[in-house]
């Protein structure tokens, strides 16, 4: 490579074409890159002003010579570049010739845009290919309306010259001699073998490229730049036409995570940023064909449009359980299900055991989700069962992984709060559809029904008796409550007895089978939850009975693994409780971690749950957040009183100086912890404390804080 400085008149006014290849993205420069530019223009033409503009880097690799025609030279860097300027020139082109300079536009015309003696587009200086052909093209000839960005940007520098307030010929012809002779770029021409490296180095300082635009240059520098135009139509542009949006472009990001997904199907995980750099390293030392390497990934996104459900699979039942898979939002799987699928293209498995696989998927990622189970780490976890290369070996794996069984299920499935979750309409419209009736209603126009409404009428508290209050916190949100109808605005909070009338009439056997209740209370809704649990059982399958992990070695990463699960039981079983006995506390996410924060709901306060079995201790912690709460701390040590009574236990008050935090904590009676049959007698410890600490806590460390910020001072958060 030898460099050099070149002017943009001595780059266009020769016998050469520069061919943007079909590799590179479409023209993207926007506003603020156009104004940069006329703003450094008219900057360098001030009289004290004797240096040009350097405009960065064009890099080129030439094609093949032909006979009779301009040396083509292919742009590997500096596109937007060296397009925005030729837009410059075409805009001082059509500004002249509007003010009656034809002289001007005929120069800029023939020396800097056309080779006026050739015909096609062995005319254009400036050749671009696909989404820019066009528009470049009615620019260029002055024939046609481009359109998108190019045509912005020509409408951007035709203002810019016309409301210079100059009218004088010189004025133009000024901007023109600026334009040629003071803009220079830093040229260089390279062998095709070494264009690669050049341009991903260069094009750190230009706009950022996506994996996908990374990965389509990687490749396409492997072909010869005089068959990339072929490989382009026969092979790369079928590809590409698998991701494209409704409105027919690329959509950059699918296209990324699909090979993303692509490259983990074969085990290994890749964080997104990563993408680019897995696919060149695994790709640059093997050698590769890149027409054969498209063909794997056409097959493979074929596959991807499957998995994804854009299209289906020649196995109907295998199309509905991918459908019902990605109600659950579940692209972690994909990567897995690329392998099976690969597998079933190799003859190594058959459709009926990939639908076994999805099937298991389903119902592991449901079922741990109302067992509120953390979903964090599905991408790494669904990436190593893809050494579970059979349906028998992969439901092992998840067994191992606390996938949970009916019982547990069920009865987290009864008092879960559907309707405050994800995944509410899809529920209740995959138990509808699993009824497999002749003539299935229609759903779209369905809503999500509360039986016993959000809002009670007297009525309704009269029907619900003297704890209506009680059963409406309790069991409003839950499945046993919850319907569909497409009626949702005209039974609002009538009474039980006017709905019934109207669900006995739905197209919906989930809300036509409630009017066989003659009433509707507590017992009602908890009989139709069980119901309901049990259905959501088979349709989202499980183990029959409680599975005990097998023990991994004694490796001190398995262990530390053991010790997350452990903790991420015990959350699921706390939350499993408390939406049942308290459902007025907030909710407990089941986590890996040995703390859960809850809202506290009093400013520079904070609540934390602690679990830490090798101590035998559970802790209900009070924390007072630097100076703002610190006073009220102090005060509580010195007076524990009303907090010892209020949380029923003792009292532990840690000051923590360096931080400028203290804590009140309440321990409950040690007990062995890493026995989970220990743990339901926790459980109820924590509850009624955590209650009181809500119910009586929060208003006294509320007027504690507000006495001590003084008059009219705003304690809440």
């Amino acid at each position: 490579m030898k460099p050099s400085i070149r002017t943009l008149g001595e780059i266009l006014y020769s016998p050469s074409q520069y061919v943007i290849p079909v590799f590179q993205r479409n023209y993207r420069w926007e506003a603020v890159q156009w104004e940069k530019l006329w703003t450094g223009l008219i900057e360098i033409r001030k009289p004290d002003k004797k240096g040009n503009h350097f405009m960065g880097f064009l890099v080129f690799v030439p094609g093949l010579a032909q006979p009779g025609q301009h040396t083509a030279f292919h742009l590997i860097d500096g596109q937007q570049r060296l397009t925005t300027s030729s837009l410059v020139l075409a805009a001082l082109r059509n500004v002249a010739r509007e003010r009656g300079e034809g002289d001007l536009a005929d120069e800029i015309d023939e020396n800097y845009l056309v080779h006026s003696r050739k015909k096609g587009d062995q005319r254009l200086r400036l050749l671009p290919k696909e989404q820019d052909y066009d528009s470049y093209v009615a620019v260029v000839s002055a024939d046609g309306k481009p359109t998108g960005r190019i045509a912005e940007a020509l409408a951007f520098f035709e203002d810019c010259l016309r409301d210079s307030g100059s009218t004088a010929p010189s004025y133009l012809r000024g901007i023109f001699d600026t334009v040629c002779q003071r803009l220079e770029f830093m040229c260089a021409t390279l062998e095709a073998e070494n264009a690669y490296n050049i341009f991903k180095s260069l094009n750190a300082t230009g706009i950022p490229l996506g994996a996908s635009d990374l990965i389509r240059n990687f490749v396409f520098m492997h072909v010869p730049p005089d068959d990339q135009d072929e490989f382009d139509k026969a092979n790369w542009r079928p590809l590409e036409a698998r991701f494209l949006t409704p409105g027919g472009k690329l959509d950059e990001e699918r296209f990324s995570d699909f090979f993303r997904d692509y490259l983990m199907s074969f085990g290994h995980y890749i964080s997104p940023k990563d993408t680019f750099e897995e696919f060149e390293t695994r790709y640059e030392a093997t050698d590769f064909q890149p027409k054969a390497l498209a063909r794997d990934l056409a097959e493979a996104a074929e596959d991807y449009e499957i998995i994804s459900s854009r299209r289906k699979d020649s196995d109907a039942q295998l199309t509905e359980a991918l459908h019902r898979l990605n109600d659950l939002e579940s692209s972690t799987t994909y990567p897995l299900l690329l392998s099976l699928f690969r597998r079933r293209r190799q003859g190594l498995c058959d459709a009926a055991e990939v639908w076994r696989c999805v099937d298991m998927l389903r119902g592991f990622i449901l079922r741990r989700f109302v067992c509120g189970l953390s979903s964090r780490g599905y991408g790494e976890m669904f990436l190593r069962a893809i050494d579970a290369r059979a349906a028998a070996a992969l439901e092992g794996y998840l067994l191992d992984r606390d996938w949970p069984d009916d019982k547990r299920f069920e009865e987290a499935f009864v008092v879960f709060p559907l309707y405050q979750r994800s995944y509410k309409r899809e529920v209740l419209e995959t138990l509808e559809r699993a009824r497999e009736h002749k003539e299935p209603a229609h759903l779209d126009a369905a809503q999500i029904e509360h039986v016993m409404p959000q809002t009670l009428s007297d009525d309704w508290r009269t029907d619900l008796g003297p704890e209506a209050e009680r059963i409406h916190a309790t069991w409003l949100h839950r499945p046993g409550n919850l319907t569909l109808s497409a009626y949702n605005q005209e039974l609002w909070n009538h009474p039980y007895a006017v709905k019934r009338g109207r669900y006995a009439e739905s197209n919906v056997v989930l809300t036509r089978e409630i009017s066989t209740s003659e009433k509707w209370g507590e017992e009602e809704v908890k009989k139709r939850g069980s119901a309901l649990a049990r259905e959501a059982s088979r349709v989202w399958p499980g183990p029959k009975e409680p599975f005990v992990p097998t023990k991994p070695a004694a490796r001190k990463s398995e262990t530390k693994g053991d010790r997350f699960m452990l903790r991420e039981r015990f959350w699921s079983g706390l939350s499993q409780y408390l939406s049942s006995a308290h459902p007025e506390l907030p909710m407990v996410e089941a986590k890996e971690t040995h703390w859960v924060r809850l809202p506290s709901e009093v400013t520079h306060i904070g609540f934390e749950l602690k679990f830490v079995p090798q101590k035998r201790s559970v802790r209900i912690e009070v924390w007072f957040w630097r100076d703002a709460s610190r006073p009220i701390w102090e005060e509580i040590r010195h007076a524990p009183s009303d907090f010892k009574n209020l949380l029923q236990a003792e009292l532990v008050f840690d000051g923590l100086p360096d931080t400028g935090r203290a804590v009140i904590s309440a321990i409950s009676a040690p007990t062995n912890l890493l026995d989970e049959s220990t743990w339901p007698d926790v459980y109820r410890w924590i509850g009624p404390r955590l209650a009181a600490l809500y119910r009586d806590g929060v208003p006294l460390l509320r007027r504690r804080l507000e006495a001590l910020a003084g008059p009219g001072a705003e304690a809440r958060k």
